[in-house]
């Protein structure tokens, strides 16, 4: 049994590049609603965890936003309707 990546993009190839979200680009700061961090974003994925089986046996991936904090450090991910541009200034 094929194991489901952890990481998906439909109709995705391995070089493609990472998305955005309309109007923020990928590296952009941005703040995230949810929890008010500030990092950048890094890419909009559909997400499944590693152990959970894919549709039809499974749940629908979820579609999310992989931002890092300013510096580096831990990713975290967010819905990405939390996610907001932070204003230069």
């Amino acid at each position: 049994m094929n194991r489901p990546s952890c990481r998906e993009r439909t109709n995705a190839t391995a070089g493609d590049p990472p998305a955005g979200l309309p109007g923020i680009p990928v590296g952009a700061l941005v703040r995230d609603r949810a929890t008010g961090r500030e990092g950048t974003l890094r890419d909009v994925l559909l997400y499944r965890s590693a152990g959970e089986l894919p549709e039809p046996e499974g749940r629908p991936a979820r579609r999310l936003a992989f931002l890092r904090p300013v510096g580096g450090g831990r990713e975290w991910t967010t819905e990405p309707d939390q996610v907001v541009a932070v204003e230069p200034g």
